[in-house]
């Protein structure tokens, strides 16, 4: 197995008012002392549609002549590693300090947030995978995700209606062959099966057979649920569907949806808050 080795990383800010301290992660700088390894990456300048949209009053020239800047400081201090081969202590220290030193705070429209350390096997893919959390914000398109987004506005809803307190969040329904977690759970027997639970389900995928793939799974869940005789007594799934896709993400969703109506399974769409209101006070 490889050695995972500490690598040290800053997300790199533009901040064009330092009165307001607004600011748009734009780059990441990554070290890894063992190997010698100093490297940064920042966002495309063809891209820059979200520091647009924060600064819209802002000069682009500003932004693209303190990113050029960037580049030549990284370019001037880029280190990369020699075959795999480890530095020794000293050496190592000395690119630790040097990565601390440019990264220390200052005043200034691009500064760097605090320094962070993360184990690695290979920094140049973890720079990859920070730039992609940190700047592209890859993660805010995971179903995972989203479907949390989802459960905080159901909860809004139930909140509103005064019912949030009388739900368990994230409870585990079945038995102990099988069972499966849903985001809201109304019981009033902790050994009976569930009165009411809600589901959170984000169809708008990239990919048709990954809305596919993510809604059978959730089918097989309730089927397999039920022929325990775990399932809960009424279930609503919450949906959001494509947005701004094509006319085959539409079909596949309009298909996911006659599967749940076959399935016997209600399900509103997440922007339903009435109806989302209406199941979860249902008498």
């Amino acid at each position: 197995m490889t050695k995972r080795l500490a690598c040290h990383y800053s997300v790199v800010r533009f901040c064009p008012y330092p009165e307001t301290g607004e600011f748009v992660n734009v780059g990441v700088l990554l070290a890894c002392p063992a190997l010698g390894y100093l490297d940064g990456l920042r966002a495309n300048l063809r891209r820059r549609g979200r520091v647009n949209r924060f600064f819209p009053e802002l000069n682009p020239e500003v932004y693209r002549t303190v990113v050029h800047v960037w580049d030549d400081l990284v370019a001037a201090q880029r280190r990369l590693p020699k075959d795999g081969q480890m530095l020794a202590d000293f050496d190592r220290k000395q690119l630790r300090e040097h990565f601390l030193a440019l990264t220390r705070p200052r005043e200034s429209i691009l500064y760097y947030g605090a320094p962070r350390v993360i184990l690695s096997d290979d920094p140049a893919a973890t720079l990859k995978d920070l730039f992609a959390a940190y700047v592209d914000r890859r993660f805010a398109h995971a179903p995972e995700y989203q479907e949390k987004v989802m459960c905080d506005r159901v909860a809004h809803v139930l909140d509103q209606a005064k019912t949030l307190d009388r739900y368990l969040r994230n409870e585990p329904v079945g038995d102990d062959v099988f069972q499966v977690r849903f985001p809201f759970v109304l019981r009033t027997d902790a050994i009976a099966r569930p009165r009411r639970a809600i589901k959170a389900l984000h169809l708008d995928h990239e990919d048709t057979t990954d809305l596919f793939h993510h809604a059978d799974r959730w089918l097989g869940n309730v089927r397999r649920l039920r022929l325990a005789q775990t399932a809960p007594e009424s279930l609503l799934f919450v949906l959001q569907g494509p947005h701004g896709r094509s006319a085959k993400h539409t079909a596949a969703f309009d298909q996911v949806r006659r599967d749940l109506d076959q399935a016997d399974i209600p399900h509103v769409s997440v922007e339903a808050e009435a109806a989302i209101r209406d199941f979860a006070t249902r008498a």
